[in-house]
């Protein structure tokens, strides 16, 4: 029997999703009800965890459109019913699985339950995480409105986000003495707050040391390790590597900005007022969605083998759905779901919920993507997005396809938590890089004056990808650093790094403790290092692609073995040259694509 899921949420009724998890905890039950368990119904079990999990994390990316409160008592009804856990746990310990893989799921849920079984109030680890989330969001929130404020007493009145506001508020300012002082004032609004955050950072590092040690494991980084296949020596060789290029890189881009713009000093005062002066007038487009996924639906069917065709949806409008074969069998689903920023904004684009494949004596679970992007809806009707959204619809639909081509896949494991932590981020970097390749515009119509806009938008995406290498590469120094020591918080551990190093004349600590909030940070203590691998591994397999036609790029078997490492744990992670995403950002801007593009944007 097919166990897929409902239909994708309705914008404005949870009806069906309610529906579903009512029928998922009563067949969750019929299962349980007997004293024993077959291997087919624990399959079953974890297919309908995984489409638990699956549901809720796809409500919690769209947390802007749907207000699902009232069914978080079902995800406590699944997760925290100590009944349902001891009745589960019971029966896997008198199951034994004849397959291999579903025999290794059933002894990793065993020790799962045990320890949520055994687990008192005063160990309650997720209960200290939580709260301590709790805590630092409010110190965020503050902050936020402190800037608000700020920013309303210099006469703004946008609701959007305070940074981004302020950012655009000093670009446009045409003085140089002014834009230093404003960048002062900005910097010292949001270090008001900046002890009480950093000790609430402190904490949550503490109880992850904590809980580590009740792991077995000498360090948080330690822990975390073992979901890696490098050591950590070689991953804090490339951190260090990445680190010193990112600084040298630094000097030059701040000498280009003070250059142009005649300040004297603090470059990044002046870097948003720099690319104003490359814009220099000319229009930034908006670019239509269908030629965006038409470009994206050309590479992945010409180097991939996948077919990716639009399948109906229900009556939501907002979502694109698309059926994906390889070699003309259906292996998953590929579901774009467009919100409009004109109305209800959202921060980020994200990749949501993805379902392992399960095949199992006719249980068939395809694995599902949710791609979140925001749109605009012009006047002809169509959809389109900004570059930075092209941007990051590339990026998340390589999450997709990389969820979509795993090959061996547990149970208990949904897309890619079957994957080294450095591997997660390779396909996906490597994907949002097709938006500099000539061929691109083939696809999206775009006038003369466009065709320049696309140019422009590229070069400031790469600028500002440049004036991000300190602000990575110093994050996942500071997460290496603070999760491999016993003790010692992150304003000990930024002294040490720029004692070492000199990293504050290019950064200060108030830039950083904001992110050991973000779910990465928390669930994976130590792996930031993974989106420097992600980006200097994408940039040497990326570069053979930049001046070569997609049809002439080789068959799909080739790219496959390429990329065996991202669909196969147990092929070797394979240290990357960082040097490649400096060159890949830090050369001049379209210096390959622009000698393979015509006047009219076409490839000769």
């Amino acid at each position: 029997m097919p166990v897929d899921l409902p239909a994708v949420p309705d914008y404005e009724s949870l009806d069906q999703t309610d529906a579903a998890l009512d029928a998922m905890m009563t067949r969750l039950r019929a299962l349980l009800e007997p004293d024993d368990l077959s291997e087919d119904a624990f399959v079953e079990i974890c297919a309908i965890y995984n489409n638990v999990a699956y549901i809720f994390l796809y409500l919690e990316s769209n947390e802007a459109h749907v207000n699902y409160e009232r069914l978080l008592p079902w995800r406590n009804a699944f997760h925290r019913d100590a009944q349902v856990d001891a009745a589960l746990h019971d029966r896997l310990l008198t199951l034994r699985c004849a397959h291999p893989e579903t025999e290794e799921a059933r002894t990793a849920y065993i020790a799962h339950l045990r320890a949520k079984l055994a687990a008192t109030p005063e160990h309650d680890n997720d209960g200290v995480h939580e709260q301590l989330l709790v805590e630092a969001k409010d110190i965020l929130d503050g902050i936020r409105h402190d800037g608000a404020m700020v920013l309303q007493r210099m006469g703004s009145t946008s609701r959007a986000n305070p940074n981004a506001t302020f950012y655009k508020l000093a670009s446009s300012t045409n003085s140089a003495a002014t834009r230093t002082k404003l960048g002062r004032v900005w910097r010292a609004t949001r270090d008001r707050r900046l002890g009480e955050l950093a000790s609430v950072v402190d904490r949550m590092v503490d109880a992850r040391r904590s809980e580590s040690r009740e792991q077995g494991a000498h360090s948080a980084l330690a822990a975390t390790l073992r979901r890696c296949r490098v050591s950590e020596d070689a991953a804090w060789r490339l951190v260090e590597r990445y680190l010193i290029s990112s600084l040298e890189h630094q000097e030059r881009l701040d000498s280009e900005v003070l250059a142009a713009t005649g300040a004297p000093d603090n470059a990044m005062d002046h870097f948003g007022h720099y690319v104003r002066t490359l814009q220099a007038g000319r229009a930034v487009p908006l670019f239509p969605v269908q030629g965006c996924l038409s470009f994206i639906r050309h590479v992945a069917k010409t180097l991939f083998g996948l077919t990716l065709t639009e399948a109906p949806t229900r009556s939501n409008s907002h979502v694109l759905a698309f059926d994906v074969e390889l070699d003309g069998r259906l292996i998953g689903h590929v579901n774009l779901d467009l919100w409009q920023t004109d109305s209800r904004p959202r921060t980020a684009n994200t990749t949501k919920g993805i379902r392992n494949r399960t095949e199992w004596h006719g249980i068939v679970q395809r694995p599902v993507a949710y791609v979140s992007c925001r749109f605009h809806r012009d006047q002809d009707g169509s959809n389109r997005i900004t570059f930075q959204n092209v941007h990051s619809l590339f990026h998340e639909f390589g999450h997709a396809v990389n969820h979509l081509l795993i090959r061996k896949r547990l149970p208990t494991q949904s897309g890619l938590e079957y994957l080294p932590l450095e591997r997660l981020e390779d396909l996906s970097m490597w994907f949002e890089k097709w938006v500099y390749h000539p061929q691109f515009a083939d696809h999206l119509d775009l006038s003369p004056a466009e065709l320049d806009g696309l140019r422009l938008c590229q070069d400031v995406k790469r600028l500002e990808y440049r004036r991000s290498h300190v602000d990575r590469a110093v994050t996942a120094a500071l997460d290496f650093e603070l999760h491999r020591r016993p003790d010692g918080g992150i304003e000990a551990a930024f002294g040490r790094l720029d004692e070492q190093y000199g990293i504050g004349a290019h950064c200060t600590l108030g830039d950083f403790p904001p992110y050991f909030t973000w779910p990465m940070f928390r669930a994976n203590p130590g792996a930031n290092f993974a989106y420097l691998w992600g980006a200097s591994t994408s940039a040497q397999l990326f570069a053979p692609f930049l001046d070569t036609a997609v049809e002439d790029a080789g068959e799909p078997a080739a790219l496959w073995e390429t990329f065996s490492p991202c669909f196969e744990f147990d092929r070797p992670s394979v240290e990357p040259d960082s040097d490649a995403i400096f060159a890949f950002y830090d050369g001049q801007p379209r210096s390959a694509a622009k000698a393979a593009v015509t006047g009219e944007g076409k490839t000769e």
